[in-house]
């Protein structure tokens, strides 16, 4: 498995936010946030061997509840989602962008736990060939 680094987070957020969503307030709150939340899907590897999916909800559910940086938290969560599962083959997403957004704010405001997440995550993917 490929994890996320913190230098990859935090540059994949500052593009993001700057090129593509054109957003002038970004950037870093909290480095040990952001740090806790990468950890968390090898720790869910190591302690509960849990498979690709469960890991990308540990990451997404970290980096959505952390708030690890300024502004574009869940913008950023997804991002690192989508970015894990292709870059390990696991999954693609086949929700529609609507009901990706409704999860995103979802997860946040009735702060969902890792199983809500996993589950969603399992029943909008399909596997990678």
């Amino acid at each position: 498995m490929e994890y996320l680094t913190y230098d990859k987070l935090v540059t994949m957020h500052m593009l993001a936010m700057r090129d593509h969503w054109h957003e002038s307030y970004f950037g870093v709150g909290s480095p040990g946030l952001l740090q806790s939340a990468l950890a968390r899907p090898q720790n869910a590897s190591h302690y509960e061997q849990a498979d690709g999916l469960r890991q990308a909800a540990y990451l997404f559910q970290g980096l959505l509840m952390n708030h690890g940086f300024l502004q574009g938290n869940k913008r950023t969560a997804w991002l690192s989602l989508r970015w894990f599962l292709m870059k390990n083959g696991i999954a693609e997403v086949v929700a529609s962008k609507q009901a990706i957004i409704d999860m995103c704010y979802s997860a946040e405001n009735e702060k969902w736990s890792v199983d809500q997440i996993d589950q969603w995550l399992r029943a909008n993917t399909v596997p990678r060939a």
